[in-house]
């Protein structure tokens, strides 16, 4: 019997002193930061300024957050918009999340989202929620919000207004504004020269309107 509480007290000691020595990260956060981010640096809350690029060349680090400003150059933008091919990327985990104003002279990757405003070349992101404007384009897993690309937005889920040449979103919710509107299932209206849809309730005006229950100039339901 003594020897059964003598253990029983030396294992509930065990526990409350080697409590002790477990460390618990502390989350580092700065006003001001300078990107990429240094893996001590957790979160920003104000002005992240750099050649940005944490998705490249940070890959694997745990997810880091911005609330505020971000801005960046990305000197290899060209390059990446040349060469990244996004429907061969995959994303799984969100490197960087950024909330608030981004301005890219590039912009980001699949492995970063944005929630609020970004003002980019293009937008290779995981999730867009907000306002996205690009010179180029939006082609991200999730498009949300009002959606500005030159020559097209693209996404496999979205909702709100998308405008572009081209816009391509397979389960949309909104209005899509384009030479060329397609869809595998939107709820909601296409107004472009060409408008496809397979799947749902939409309302298309256009040149050339097609949808699961008929083809039609001018307008379609």
């Amino acid at each position: 019997m003594k020897t059964k509480l003598f253990s029983l007290l030396i294992f509930a000691s065990s526990i409350l002193f080697g409590q002790d020595s477990i460390q618990i990260k502390k989350i580092e956060t700065r006003l001001i930061a300078f990107t990429p981010l240094s893996k001590k640096i957790d979160k920003v809350n104000g002005l992240a300024i750099g050649v940005g690029m944490d998705d490249i060349l940070l890959p694997n680090s745990p997810k880091k957050i911005i609330n505020g400003l971000n801005l960046d150059i990305n000197p290899l933008g060209f390059l990446l918009f040349c060469f990244y091919d996004t429907s061969k990327i995959q994303n799984t985990t969100d490197v960087l999340r950024q909330n608030g104003l981004n301005i890219s002279l590039a912009g980001p990757l699949r492995n970063q989202s944005n929630n609020g405003i970004n003002l980019s070349m293009y937008n290779y992101g995981s999730r867009m929620t907000g306002i996205s404007l690009t010179a180029i384009s939006n082609d991200v897993d999730e498009l949300h919000g009002i959606s500005f690309g030159t020559f097209g937005n693209f996404a496999k889920k979205g909702s709100g207004i998308t405008v572009g040449i081209t816009n391509g979103i397979v389960d949309y919710k909104g209005v899509q504004i384009g030479i060329i509107n397609i869809s595998k299932k939107i709820n909601g209206v296409q107004i472009g020269l060409i408008n496809k849809n397979i799947d749902g309730r939409n309302f298309q005006i256009g040149f050339w309107n097609k949808n699961s229950k008929r083809t039609m100039p001018i307008l379609n339901f």
